[in-house]
């Protein structure tokens, strides 16, 4: 049975979740798996998202290397109300397919970035929080499924900051980046060892 244990961070701004089935620890390497191959995890998951308190969001995890993917999976979400505005598809759009989800390198080249194509309601995809509560149930699950299998492919011996951010580009789009660009929760911008 999954279950999660949270705790306040950032003065009430944010709040760390940490995952267990059965009353153990889940791993950063079981996540990976279990996004790609298990839809009762994925549903559980996105349920947690939905249930924030907070309007908007940006979803963080600590950095992973295959060193550290045994550590036991966590991530914060941190109150972002402005995060909620229009939305822009354009943004994106050379990359849409008829595919639910896409993944393609950013401008520089050096993150990858998994987005949902335009779906109906266009409202549901500036944002996560908008999108876990809002998208099409199967939709919200093919992206927890290419994350996992975007991850699972980029996990080498340097680190991997998974997140979320959207202040530059009003669209979802997780990031999977070598850096922890426009992280806000200060514990997991440093690297695993340091």
């Amino acid at each position: 049975m999954w279950a999660c244990r949270t705790e306040n961070v950032g003065r009430g701004r944010g709040t760390r979740y940490a995952l267990e089935c059965d009353a153990r620890e889940v791993s950063y390497a079981d996540v990976l798996h279990l996004w790609q191959h298990e839809a009762e995890f994925r549903a559980y998951f996105n349920s947690l998202l939905a249930a924030s308190p907070f309007a908007a969001f940006r979803w963080e995890t600590p950095p992973i290397t295959t060193a550290t993917a045994g550590r036991a999976f966590e991530f914060v979400l941190l109150d972002a109300p402005t995060l909620a505005r229009p939305t822009e598809p354009g943004a994106f759009a050379e990359h849409f397919t008829d595919d639910p989800v896409v993944a393609f390198p950013n401008l520089r080249g050096d993150a990858v970035l998994v987005a949902p194509c335009p779906g109906p309601g266009e409202s549901a995809y500036g944002h996560l929080a908008a999108f876990v509560r809002h998208a099409p149930a199967p939709q919200q699950h093919a992206l927890w499924a290419r994350v996992g299998e975007e991850a699972a492919a980029r996990l080498g011996p340097k680190p991997l900051w998974i997140s979320t951010a959207g202040a530059g580009v009003s669209w979802l789009h997780v990031r999977l980046d070598g850096t922890p660009k426009y992280y806000g929760h200060t514990p997991y911008r440093a690297a695993p060892g340091r």
